[in-house]
């Protein structure tokens, strides 16, 4: 572990964790979402999306709540954070719909089929499906994404380019070609709110909003992609992402600065603690390589398919270790 007195990390580390998120992704996400959706999502957002930037903030010897923008926000914050995520909705419909109209026919067959099969989860699992996007997506994504791609990502090109990298960044891993337009302006909304709150919690509370409202338009038959957004909808989405780009520059030259606020602590841990949070960076780094081998293990037939009770028992582990490792960062 470092000695707390490096640098903070910047672009070039926000793009290596990001690496070792893809390689888990790959492997945690397709050993399990294959077999069981909801345990597969919970599984996926712990060991291979938020598990990463945790490690990657441990290596760094940082303290990792301050780090990642964990900090109470402002009550103003969190209610600016709701009603952006519902203003942001005819955002999304127009610019997927402007994108959908504007695909080749191969990728609009292919976003179609994702729609209807995600409206076949919802409709199986409605509440299940709900509760995970509303809650395991945000945490494990804002982890991330927010928490600590965008302060990396700050620190070395400037708050714009962080958006906008990390958006792109976010919207990709989700792999929806028609879609990727839509998730880039999300993921550069959140990121937006990040910068500007000085606190992760605005920006998983705005994912959280986002994805509930997205569940509930599956629920309510909102998503079929043979019935086109209304005219109202796409006009008002059109104005919409017009101003937001027009106030972008204003609001990220209010935003907090990454620095000096998360720069590491130079007073050392007392002794105790740092055997302690030594042994939580082992049992940590233990996780992510167990989760990773097992899943190519299983996905290239070397491995019988584990239970789903032990990929989530890993998370679980996973999920304690982080918890008494920032409970004893702040002791």
């Amino acid at each position: 572990m470092a000695d707390g007195t490096r640098a903070p990390p910047g672009a070039a580390s926000g793009f290596a964790a990001y690496v070792a998120l893809w390689v888990g992704y790959l492997a945690v996400g397709q050993a399990t979402q294959q077999r069981n959706i909801v345990a597969g999502l919970w599984v996926t957002e712990i060991l291979a999306i938020a598990l990463p930037a945790i490690l990657a903030i441990r290596l760094t010897g940082l303290p990792a709540r301050p780090f990642l923008g964990l900090r109470a926000p402002r009550r103003a914050h969190l209610v600016a954070a709701v009603l952006v995520a519902v203003a942001n909705q005819p955002v999304v419909s127009f610019v997927t719909w402007a994108s959908r109209t504007l695909s080749p026919e191969p990728w609009v067959r292919e976003f179609d089929l994702l729609q209807r099969a995600l409206d076949l989860y919802f409709s199986q699992q409605a509440l299940p499906m709900v509760i995970t996007v509303a809650v395991a997506a945000p945490l494990g994504e804002e982890l991330f994404f927010r928490g600590y791609a965008v302060p990396t990502f700050a620190r070395s090109w400037g708050p714009l380019a962080a958006c906008i990298v990390t958006g792109a960044m976010f919207s990709l891993l989700h792999g929806n070609k028609i879609g990727f337009a839509g998730l880039w302006e999300i993921g550069i909304l959140l990121a937006v709110l990040r910068l500007w709150s000085g606190s992760l919690w605005p920006s998983i509370l705005c994912h959280a909003t986002n994805n509930a409202v997205a569940g509930a338009a599956f629920l309510l038959g909102w998503e079929d992609p043979d019935i086109p957004p209304p005219a109202w909808l796409l006009a008002l989405g059109a104005v919409l992402l017009a101003a937001g780009i027009a106030l972008l520059p204003r609001v990220l030259r209010r935003a907090t600065p990454v620095e000096p606020a998360d720069a590491p602590s130079q007073e050392p841990p007392r002794s105790s603690n740092s055997r302690l949070l030594q042994a939580n960076w082992l049992l940590l780094q233990s996780s992510w390589v167990a989760a990773v081998i097992l899943g190519i293990a299983q996905l290239r037939g070397m491995l019988a398919e584990l239970p789903m009770w032990v990929w989530l028992g890993l998370s679980a582990v996973t999920v304690i270790a982080t918890a008494a490792a920032w409970w004893r960062e702040s002791a």
